[in-house]
């Protein structure tokens, strides 16, 4: 699997969601938001000083977020989700087997307005709301995996790994108090640590990239 510059991202990341949330303590509203979606996880390997290629299935996943809406149009939010994807293959070889991730983050966003009163001069105020964001935290992950024929699973295991994502979307206001938002989040996290069987450690990078159906209420 390809390696990323990715060293220093984290740290970075969290720090500047420690400088936005200042901005974010002086929000008109709170908020809680309810998203739904499809998940991929990227092809890549079982790293135990030779690679083991293994690929994933796409299936659905699922999150809710409560966070502050500032008038300025920063956001801070704490982040829970749930990604479940089928293992494929591994070592070309058509194995049973599931990858989940349960993830805790902490999310700085920054929303737009359009119109007269917003970002973007177009005459009347619209309901549309472009946003961007990153986020760091953690993620727990729970791997299994079940050779063709096999009695027994080759990987059965848990882990927890930090994690960060960057996020991009769109809201759409339908109601005074209701914003549907779609939005795409890019999840990482760097050599989370698993042991097979018989118990020989691994390492893999998991990248995962998520199309979020959502409906936000702020109160």
């Amino acid at each position: 699997m390809m390696k990323y510059p990715r060293t220093l991202t984290f740290p970075a990341l969290l720090g500047l969601a420690v400088l936005v949330a200042p901005l974010a303590a002086s929000a008109q509203e709170y908020y809680l938001d309810l998203h739904v979606g499809y998940n991929m996880v990227d092809d890549g390997d079982f790293e135990y000083g030779i690679d083991v290629p293994v690929s994933y299935e796409h299936r659905p996943a699922f999150g809710g977020a409560f966070g502050y809406l500032a008038e300025s149009g920063f956001r801070i939010e704490g982040e829970l989700s749930w990604r479940g994807n089928d293992v494929d293959t591994v070592a070309g070889a058509n194995d049973a087997g599931r990858l989940t991730s349960l993830n805790l983050m902490i999310n700085a966003l920054y929303e737009l307005e359009i119109g007269d009163t917003g970002a973007y001069g177009l005459g009347s105020k619209t309901p549309l709301r472009p946003y961007i964001g990153i986020g760091g935290g953690g993620a727990r992950y729970a791997l299994e995996v079940v050779p063709d024929l096999a009695a027994a699973p080759a990987v059965d295991d848990r882990t927890y790994a930090l994690a960060y994502q960057g996020i991009i979307g769109l809201g759409i206001e339908i109601a005074e108090h209701a914003t549907l938002t779609l939005d795409y989040r890019y999840l990482v996290s760097e050599n989370a640590k698993f042991t097979d069987a018989t118990a020989t450690p691994f390492e893999i990078d998991l990248v995962q990239s998520t199309f979020m159906l959502g409906l936000r209420t702020t109160f």
